[in-house]
């Protein structure tokens, strides 16, 4: 019985500790005038910035440990306001905080952490660049050109008028609503993009791409991730590996290259003449456009094509059409039809 109760207590005890609030070592409270441009290192800190009327900055910093070295300093030089927080460099065990900014229209930001989430609300006029080690990011309601980076964490961008540019190694990206260009890249991090009135391009290694509602120029990069783009229409180019790619509902030129990967379409309209380009993966195109404005010039080396019930080898040249659809494919085969 003894041994239970101690056993009880063991486990009681960092639950109780968990439960203390951890003491203050740093607070900010203070507002600025005539400030053009805000740069913030957050560290370890939630970093929220909003807009308003006044540039204010309020933080607090807590930790395990009252050390000496914790800190939140403002220091203010020819209209660049820089807001730091600093820490010991050694001995501390666990710390937290915050540092809310609300700036007006019209101020440049800067902020960088490294495992503080960053939170951007309302901004607009001026360029934001926001970047975090491990701390995700999100930026809603945004009307300014916007750069987001982190290593490993998620960013998420919506309602944003300006130019989108997100870069990550590992995290997700969640990107919709947004009036102007999108530039995405991840490594393994899944994609998914909606309802972009601009142009877009993205580029990931072996993470999965989920785009849709997309007007505006199109270009899809991939090593291995399965890529798919719906309801989208403009120029639409991709180049993949062995990632495949699937398209519903597009209209469009297209220029589309794949190694290993399939190119899979179905309700496909195309405007003008467009190409297709397999080494080994498979080419398959369910058309709406009527077929007499199809010529098809298609050509393989060990596959068969087919196009409207037509088969071949080696060569397919068919229709009298004005759009030509050019395919070339090494063992890839190939099936156009309605």
């Amino acid at each position: 019985m003894m041994k239970n109760i101690c056993l009880l207590l063991l486990v009681m005890l960092p639950i109780t500790l968990l439960g203390q609030e951890m003491p203050k070592v740093a607070s900010v409270n203070q507002s600025f005038d005539n400030i053009t441009s805000v740069s913030v290192i957050g560290e370890f800190c939630k970093v929220d910035v909003k807009e308003g009327a006044k540039l204010e900055v309020t933080a607090e910093l807590r930790a395990a440990k009252e050390m000496d070295g914790y800190a939140v300093m403002c220091t203010e030089e020819a209209g660049v306001l820089k807001v730091e927080v600093q820490k010991p460099a050694s001995g501390w065990t666990s710390h937290s905080g915050f540092v809310n900014v609300i700036i007006p229209a019209g101020v440049m930001l800067d902020v960088q952490t490294t495992s503080g989430y960053i939170s951007l609300e309302g901004l607009s006029g001026a360029d934001v660049l926001a970047q975090s080690k491990s701390g995700k990011i999100q930026a809603n309601n945004m009307k300014v050109n916007l750069k987001l980076k982190t290593s490993s964490a998620s960013v998420k961008a919506e309602n944003i008028t300006g130019q989108l540019n997100v870069s990550t190694k590992g995290g997700a990206h969640v990107v919709r609503n947004v009036e102007g260009a999108v530039s995405l890249y991840s490594s393994s991090g899944e994609m998914i993009v909606e309802n972009i009135n601009g142009a877009l391009k993205t580029e990931s290694t072996d993470g999965a791409q989920t785009i849709k509602e997309i007007k505006g120029d199109v270009y899809l990069k991939t090593k291995s991730g399965a890529m798919k783009l719906s309801n989208a229409e403009g120029k639409i180019g991709s180049l993949s590996v062995s990632g495949t790619l699937n398209l519903f509902d597009v209209t469009g030129v297209f220029n589309l290259v794949a190694t290993k990967g399939s190119i899979i379409g179905s309700r496909v309209k195309l405007t003008e003449s467009s190409s297709f380009n397999t080494t080994e993966g498979k080419i398959k195109m369910k058309f709406i456009n009527p077929q007499e404005q199809f010529t098809f010039a298609c050509q393989s080396e060990h596959a068969y094509m087919v196009a409207y019930g037509k088969s071949k080898k080696k060569k397919l040249k068919m229709g009298e059409g004005p759009i030509v659809i050019t395919a070339i494919s090494t063992t890839g085969a190939m099936n156009f039809n309605k």
